[in-house]
């Protein structure tokens, strides 16, 4: 069996072209060693990143970062999730960046072709045209392939997090989360409960369960389930707020809940109203894990679904 390759694309952000005085003060401050997450060139980093990957309203709308990759791969795409952060970069100094992961990239075809080294070459010369309007001396990137081995630890952490998951969904005197025979639950407002939490952590850059989530979501186990998730996610980042009006004009609020679990645990509810305790978690940490990603992917979409459902404040 040929191992999974998991391909990791960053650009990191190059340094302004004319001199700027903000620019060195923050290089200095942090070669220092002092505080620098206050400094006025954060917020101007930050607002470059945000003009390359905020997404306005649906997946219909690309970013600017989708519309650069889909031109060198000559094929539209939508990434899924970039993370931000800073690096330091061979020069020494700090710089925002940007990740996101090849298997992120929607058609998949376009996140194979990632991992090619010609695609970076062609992503660093499309940066380089771009530097001069964008007003930097560089944008680069670069990109990291490693092997996914399913092992033991992999599989150990998996399950670590998804109890973690549940743990802080439900109390420890829930019913949901002891050996007590199956009865009716609520299941709507643990749902609900599990979406706005989901939501909320999509944001989060100090949770360590959120950390973990990162890294273990294209890994061996959690990647074939992940895959699932992204497929409701795309779906509920695509719905027009005319479609969610119409969904709320024939259903409740809550019922929206429902679709973040997927069509194949629906057609389980369907089949048995009485929910085992496992089975009702299982259902609470996959919103949260279609939440998360829904934030992630189109964060509009997310949060009018979120008032629409009238999801409950985490």
């Amino acid at each position: 069996m040929t191992d999974h390759v998991l391909t990791d694309v960053t650009l990191v952000l190059g340094e302004p072209l004319h001199d700027t005085r903000a620019f060195h003060d923050f290089q200095e401050q942090a070669t220092a060693g002092h505080a620098v997450a206050d400094h006025p060139w954060v917020a101007h980093e930050h607002d470059a990143v945000n003009s390359l990957t905020a997404r306005e309203g649906t997946v219909a709308s690309h970013t600017l970062l989708e519309t650069i990759v889909g031109g060198v791969l000559g094929v539209p795409v939508i990434i899924a999730d970039v993370e931000r952060q800073w690096v330091r970069h061979a020069d020494g100094q700090l710089y925002a960046a940007i990740t996101f992961s090849a298997d992120d990239v929607r058609p998949r075809a376009a996140g194979r072709a990632l991992q090619a080294e010609s695609t970076i070459e062609a992503l660093n010369a499309v940066g380089a045209s771009l530097s001069s309007l964008d007003g930097r001396e560089w944008l680069a990137w670069s990109s990291r392939s490693v092997p996914d081995v399913a092992d033991d630890d992999q599989t150990r952490r998996t399950t670590t997090l998804m109890a973690t998951i549940a743990e802080r969904l439900f109390t420890a005197t829930d019913t949901s989360a002891t050996d007590a025979p199956p009865t009716e639950v609520d299941l709507t407002t643990d749902l609900r409960r599990a979406i706005a939490l989901g939501s909320e952590h999509a944001d989060s850059s100090s949770d360590t369960m959120v950390h973990e989530l990162r890294w273990l979501r294209h890994r061996d186990p959690l990647r074939y389930e992940w895959a699932n998730v992204h497929m409701d996610a795309f779906f509920l980042a695509a719905l027009p707020a005319e479609q969610i009006e119409a969904r709320l004009a024939n259903e409740s609020p809550a019922a929206l809940a429902f679709l973040y679990i997927g069509r194949d645990r629906t057609e389980r509810l369907k089949a048995d109203p009485y929910i085992t305790p496992r089975f009702h978690r299982e259902l609470a940490v996959r919103s949260y894990l279609t939440a998360y990603a829904v934030q992630r992917l189109a964060p509009q979409i997310s949060q009018q679904l979120l008032r629409a459902m009238g999801a409950p404040a985490s």
